[in-house]
């Protein structure tokens, strides 16, 4: 016969209250809950798990290191792929940088336009498909882990396009190398798949990108949290 133990002196079980996200979410939406009828489901719900999820103050203070990188003297303009709250749409405008944004959610769309902001509602591949502008920079700030492969090779083949000699790509992602992030990953469901640094690297040297740096922010006891290639053009 097999005899059972009991583990340590931890209980067998236990029952815990949780406090509400959804509440907390909701207590920091910049849209009023009369207004969520008027936007697609699945577009409100990532604007309000964003606001459960994603210190806005944080992410404003890892995105400043990355003002530095973006060319002050062109007439063109800079194109935050992905733009989400608008954060570092925030920092580039209070830099006196012209950007511009691209975001797929409508929540996040509309409270940008509402700001001032000039953001297209639009895919980033579909956005650079269709037009002949050429940017100063092209950023993707926690991003590239929400794409499939050919949609985070096409993004980045058609950014080197559309990008002046001399600019810049930025992008940034979980660093996967961190085993906290890898056990928090999928929290976010959007989630595709973690994307290494080497690999990121090498697919912006294949579309043509030089000079790449790294740049890594927030340290945790694992490793930073985030890391950005930043390459040119």
């Amino acid at each position: 016969m097999v005899k059972l133990s009991l583990p340590g002196r931890k209980p067998f079980y236990k029952i815990e209250t949780l406090n509400s996200l959804y509440e907390n979410a909701l207590s920091k939406s910049e849209v009023s809950e009369s207004e969520f009828d008027k936007f697609f489901e699945k577009d409100l719900y990532y604007y309000l798990f964003e606001n459960a999820f994603y210190n806005k103050e944080i992410i404003t203070r890892i995105q400043k290191s990355y003002v530095q990188f973006v060319p002050k003297n062109t007439d063109k303009y800079f194109l935050d792929a992905g733009c989400g709250r608008g954060e570092f749409l925030e920092l580039l405008r209070d830099n006196g940088i012209k950007a511009k944004g691209v975001e797929i959610n409508s929540v996040e769309c509309k409270i940008l336009k509402d700001k001032g902001f000039d953001v297209e509602l639009n895919d980033i591949v579909n956005y650079l498909n269709n037009t002949e502008e050429v940017f100063s920079g092209i950023s993707a700030i926690e991003v590239v882990e929400h794409l499939s492969f050919q949609y985070l090779y096409d993004f980045i083949h058609l950014a080197y396009e559309h990008i002046e000699q001399g600019g810049i790509i930025l992008l940034e992602t979980l660093n996967c190398k961190n085993v906290s992030n890898l056990k928090n990953f999928y929290t976010d469901l959007t989630h595709v798949k973690p994307v290494t640094m080497e690999s990121l690297q090498f697919l912006c040297e294949k579309a043509g990108f030089k000079k790449l740096q790294v740049c890594k922010s927030f340290p945790h006891k694992h490793g930073y949290i985030n890391y950005a290639i930043i390459g040119e053009k």
